[in-house]
């Protein structure tokens, strides 16, 4: 830090508090902290080696060290800090819009280059910035009304969103597609204890489908809802029109104060500046927030014909469009919380998958359960227990393979076993057949 007199008054740690006097002028300088300097350096060389961003994170929060705020490193810190062009002795203005300066990114940045000691070199870094770009993928839009219930799923235990995912397993000709839960680390909001549930797709928007339609079918259910689609419709365009008024005023305020700054004096030049820049972030709001309520107004007409035709779209689910039902689903249901727990029947312990619907107050006052039995995995010897339990006579090793799909004896023997030891069904003589315990 420099004086008025160009006489070098302080040196200013990273971490430290100061306010330059307006008269005054700095320096950027490396960290008299080595260890601070060294780590820096191993942190660029590690992802031109070839190292992930996450595992740099790791090797700082590993080390000991803190952010300015003294908090832990996180990945899109890291990421921010190795695609800095202030590392490698440039400096950068126009990024950002502060007191009377404006941001002017769009129009083309301020580079001063060598502007100070750089602690990597501009190859370095031109190299980290070329590895970081072969890394990005080009990833293409996916399938809209690929994920029914995107959005709409969260975890019970950690409260994040559950999100669509892929799984070849061996053995499997086509992958299985699961919602799963987003909860991972270096991520915001990552709790440690969370189970990480994971259900599958088809079952779970089976149900969730089914229970709807089941609703709907209730004397005017549906019209009630096409009734609110209406009323949401009309809301939301009123507001669109609202906010695309203030949208006008607004850039009238932004042109005038252009003008006014342009002929402003050194006093009024820094309120000026300010005004323009909260005005500018207000259009900037106000844009995003017309853009968003337009594509929700979109597809509403579709959505009314969709609910019309529930019924009939879930006994055809494969040819449905899956655009409209899916916004059809968005507009009648509120949340969908899934989770996972230890259960036990009998004497079986299993994981057991369970959660909650809650849909509008039209349908349902009240959250409405997901057992495990609608969307968890496959228990036989529960299915075995429910098929003896629908027969009027004792069912044998026979009936067992048959609702299987196996002539594989020991196979339906195993389950069966199951099913005894959970208590549901008993076995009647040696060769009675079992029958409910």
């Amino acid at each position: 830090m420099y004086d008025d007199q160009g006489k070098l008054v302080k040196r200013i740690g990273f971490k430290e508090r100061f306010r330059k006097p307006p008269t005054w002028s700095s320096q950027l300088v490396p960290s008299e902290d080595a260890t601070v300097v060294d780590s820096i350096r191993w942190m660029f060389d590690a992802v031109r080696q070839g190292h992930s961003v996450g595992h740099v994170c790791r090797g700082l929060n590993e080390r000991g060290l803190t952010t300015i705020a003294e908090k832990p490193f996180t990945y899109n810190t890291v990421l921010g800090m190795i695609q800095n062009p202030t590392y490698a002795g440039k400096l950068v203005a126009g990024r950002s819009s502060k007191a009377k300066f404006c941001r002017f990114d769009q129009e083309g940045l301020i580079i001063v280059e060598d502007a100070h000691e750089a602690i990597v070199s501009p190859d370095v870094f031109d190299a980290v910035q070329a590895t970081l770009a072969n890394r990005k993928r080009s990833h293409q839009r996916g399938d809209a009304g690929k994920y029914m219930l995107s959005g709409l799923v969260r975890c019970i235990h950690c409260g994040n969103r559950m999100h669509g995912v892929h799984r070849q397993d061996r053995g499997r000709e086509t992958p299985q597609i699961f919602y799963q839960c987003g909860n991972a680390p270096l991520t915001p909001g990552f709790d440690p204890k969370c189970p990480h549930p994971v259900v599958r797709q088809d079952r779970l928007e089976a149900f969730i489908i089914d229970t709807l339609r089941t609703h709907l079918m209730k004397t005017k259910a549906a019209e009630h809802i096409k009734d609110a689609i209406r009323r949401a419709k009309t809301k939301r365009s009123k507001q669109v029109t609202g906010d695309e008024r203030k949208l006008a005023s607004v850039r009238q305020k932004i042109e005038r104060g252009t003008e006014n700054l342009a002929l402003a004096d050194r006093e009024n030049f820094a309120a000026i500046s300010k005004l323009l820049s909260t005005w500018r972030d207000e259009e900037s709001a106000l844009l995003a927030r017309i853009e968003n309520r337009a594509v929700e107004l979109a597809p509403l007409p579709e959505a009314i014909d969709v609910i019309e035709r529930l019924g009939e779209a879930f006994t055809k689910i494969k040819s449905a469009d899956r655009v409209k039902l899916a916004h059809a689903i968005r507009l009648t249901v509120e949340s969908i919380t899934i989770g996972t727990r230890n259960a036990k029947t009998g004497g079986i312990k299993y994981p057991e998958i369970f959660g909650e619907l809650t849909v509008i107050p039209t349908l349902a006052k009240r959250p409405m359960p997901i057992p495990d039995e609608a969307i968890g995995r496959r228990k036989i010897w529960r299915e075995i227990a429910d098929l003896v339990r629908q027969s009027k006579t004792p069912l044998h090793l026979k009936d067992f393979c048959r609702h299987i799909g196996t002539e594989d004896a020991s196979h339906a023997a195993y389950h069966v076993r199951r099913a005894e030891l959970a208590g549901l069904i008993m076995k009647v003589g040696h060769r009675g057949g079992w029958v409910v315990s």
